[in-house]
């Protein structure tokens, strides 16, 4: 969006008793003052903070698309979940009050009935090799594609890999499917994580992403789930510190953009876009790795206690309830998933 409309959109999102104030509003400082006058400057939200792969993906993100277009467009990010969750930023977008997001498969799912449902089930990738297998491959792209049609004001532009997801707990560590029963989980407000938690065994609490640290240091919940960079970066585990790498689901981050911003760029503009998420793509791939290895051996540094589950098996086993409910209309699809890549 331009700065007018931006802010135009912003002021309304305020009067809603939206959290996206000063939102893509013009810079003041002298340094920018003295860059060449943009064309757009757009707003990316995401919950993670400062130094979490996923915040260097959108910064490396910003930095391509400022060069690619000449600084015509300018992208100011807004980390550790300033303008919101993942329900609140997907609303915004729709609205056209938020530009760009770091979406997730896992979320995305409560926006209809999307094909990335499939990738957000549990236990549907072997390891980060089929991950990006399917997410690189023509059906990869489809799925991307079809977030515009079944979830409506929003545009895929690329996947983004924030790590398997793993457990964790504040009073006891986790080794067998049986130590999850009775146990109270924060999880996102996805049908799909609420479900899988539950089929485990656990209780599952929806609560906000920036209140879940308050939450485990008060026993609200007794644990919550994250990829190692996440639970890393967050902190948690200084209120959480058993950490169990069950890998119950590897789903993709998204990167999109909202569909009123995207008709407002033009041609030009939407092409920089789409391949400087594509270049982002590639840089995630090549940097999550190393920021998993650096996570876990800070938490090992620091005392938490990492544990793997004994009887995976059985945790698989017990996702029959998920897939009846939420794979029935994608049966070939997961078959297609397990098989051919």
């Amino acid at each position: 969006m331009n700065r007018n409309s931006l802010t135009a959109a912003v002021v309304a999102a305020a009067l809603l008793g939206g959290s996206l104030v000063g939102c893509g509003l013009m810079r003041k400082n002298t340094e920018a003052l003295m860059e060449p006058e943009p064309d757009f400057v757009l707003c990316y939200g995401e919950v993670n903070p400062e130094g979490h792969i996923m915040t260097d993906s959108a910064q490396f993100f910003a930095d391509q698309v400022k060069e690619m277009s000449g600084g015509k467009v300018i992208i100011e990010i807004y980390p550790s979940g300033q303008l919101g969750d993942d329900a609140r930023c997907y609303q915004a977008m729709q609205m056209g009050a938020l530009d760009l997001y770091r979406g997730n498969a896992s979320s995305l799912v409560e926006c209809g009935d999307p094909m990335i449902t499939v990738l957000a089930l549990p236990y549907i990738f072997r390891d980060r090799e089929h991950f990006w297998n399917v997410c690189g491959s023509e059906l990869g792209e489809q799925i991307l594609d079809d977030i515009q049609s079944s979830c409506g004001g929003m545009i895929g532009l690329a996947y983004l890999d924030e790590g398997a997801r793993h457990f964790f707990t504040t009073d006891k560590p986790i080794t067998r499917l049986s130590d999850m029963k009775g146990l109270t989980f924060r999880m996102q407000v996805s049908e799909v994580m609420i479900d899988t938690v539950t089929a485990l065994g656990a209780k599952a609490l929806p609560i906000a992403y920036v209140e879940l640290y308050s939450a485990l240091q008060a026993g609200t919940v007794d644990g919550a789930e994250n990829p190692a960079p996440s639970y890393w970066s967050n902190r948690f585990y200084e209120v959480a510190p058993y950490y169990v790498l069950d890998g119950h689901t590897h789903s993709p981050g998204v990167l999109m953009a909202s569909e009123i911003t995207w008709n407002q760029l033009g041609e030009e503009y939407q092409q920089i876009l789409r391949a400087a998420a594509k270049k982002t793509q590639e840089y995630n791939k090549k940097e999550i790795e190393r920021a998993e290895q650096k996570a876990l051996e800070f938490l090992k540094n620091v005392g938490v206690e990492i544990t793997e589950v004994k009887d995976r098996q059985a945790w698989g086993d017990a996702m029959e309830p998920v897939y009846r409910k939420h794979g029935a209309q994608f049966l070939d699809l997961i078959q297609e998933i397990r098989n051919s890549y």
